[in-house]
């Protein structure tokens, strides 16, 4: 008997305790953005206690990907109605959103009271190889579910390229690598029907248009209506933020200079959780501790929306013959591009020959079974501390 959305079994279906405990892990130990975050989930969620399996987990990111909203945040909430109803999808959302917005919104309160940003490098430059072997291991793994044929091993190839060569049409191959599944399912059958979902087609508070309906608000309600805005058009995940938000926040409304946006960037960086809380700095730095607060909200409020409005629905349209065989094609797309991104991720993470030694040292120990990722990323998190006290 499956789960809420169609996906998994009463004897692997957690409780909302256990689905807070392991999310708030997450939350406190998913440093390295939203494709380590997947990678961690793909652990916690399928390898370690088997609530979805790898198939159910690479469906859930093809759609999580099609839809509004920062995508590892998204893939948490649908982990969550997946195995426990919309009373799931709030615990997983809101756990693993918590910390993070907590710790950016402390840190842009010390950052605009001072002026400076906390020693983090060494840090970073610890936890940079162990995050970047986690994904690629987590891309093989997915590769093995999502490739079954020829057909998919050509699209997982197609999405590692484009994923390297220009990451930003990974959303569009996603969907071209499901039509072409799809026709090459209707080969030899007759005709059928082929349910799709689109994406409501909600329009971005543009720059002109902003400055010119919402003059006169209040600092703090103009910046959740921005958030609101941008959250309605966030498709790609939380570095897209970076690019949608800061025109608006630097350029239109000068909330703060371009070099302190790139310091908030850095914060999100460096505190683990989702980098889309980014924009709690951002709505700090215009108004404070609601500025961050409604910030957060609006960039959120679309991904519950959509996640919600799609997974009792989900059951059924994966069911439908036509969807089954996209699905398929857009796994596969999905696996290619997460080793894609990974390959990109390497110059920066593997810089100097301490690197190196980290990430084979982090790879070997991943390839044992001795250690888990959250045990590797602590492990990384307390070495680089270290280096950091010894400057």
């Amino acid at each position: 008997m499956p789960g809420p959305d169609g996906i998994g079994a009463p004897e692997a279906a957690p409780t909302h305790g256990e689905l807070f405990a392991v999310f708030l892990r997450l939350a406190l130990l998913g440093f390295g953005g939203p494709n380590a975050h997947l990678a961690l989930m793909l652990e916690e969620v399928v390898e370690k206690r088997g609530w979805l399996t790898r198939e159910e987990f690479l469906e859930l990111m093809g759609v999580t990907n099609l839809l509004p909203g920062p995508n590892s945040s998204e893939m948490a909430i649908h982990v969550g109605y997946a195995t426990r109803g919309v009373p799931g999808a709030l615990v997983t959302g809101l756990t693993f959103l918590g910390p993070a917005f907590l710790m950016v919104t402390g840190l842009s309160a010390l950052y605009f009271s001072y002026g400076a940003l906390p020693a983090v490098d060494p840090v970073l430059a610890t936890i940079k190889p162990v995050v970047l072997a986690i994904i690629l291991r987590a891309g093989v793994k997915l590769g093995r579910a999502a490739v079954t044929g020829g057909l998919e091993v050509a699209l997982a190839a197609v999405g590692v390229a484009v994923a390297v060569l220009y990451g930003g049409w990974v959303v569009p191959v996603m969907l071209l690598g499901g039509v072409v599944t799809w026709a090459a399912s209707r080969r030899g059958r007759g005709p059928g029907s082929l349910t799709a979902t689109v994406p409501l087609p909600l329009l971005p508070i543009t720059q002109s248009g902003a400055a010119s309906v919402l003059a006169g608000l209040p600092a703090w309600a103009l910046v959740g209506i921005v958030h609101l805005g941008i959250g309605a058009v966030l498709f790609g995940g939380g570095y897209t933020l970076v690019v949608l938000l800061q025109p608006i926040a630097v350029e239109e409304y000068a909330w703060l200079t371009a070099g302190q946006f790139l310091d908030g960037v850095a914060i999100t960086q460096a505190v683990p959780g989702p980098i889309s809380t980014l924009a709690a700095f951002v709505g700090f730095a215009a108004a404070g501790v609601p500025g961050a607060t409604l910030a957060t909200v609006g960039i959120y409020v679309p991904a519950f929306a959509a996640v919600l409005f799609v997974a009792p629905r989900f059951a059924r349209l994966r069911e439908v013959a036509g969807i089954k065989a996209a699905l398929r094609g857009v796994s596969a797309v999905v696996a290619g591009s997460l080793i894609g991104v990974a390959l990109t991720l390497v110059p920066p993470a593997i810089p100097d020959p301490p690197s190196v030694v980290v990430f084979v040292a982090a790879g070997g120990a991943l390839l044992s079974g001795r250690v888990g990722p959250l045990g590797l990323v602590l492990g990384g998190l307390a070495v680089g501390v270290v280096r950091a006290l010894a400057g």
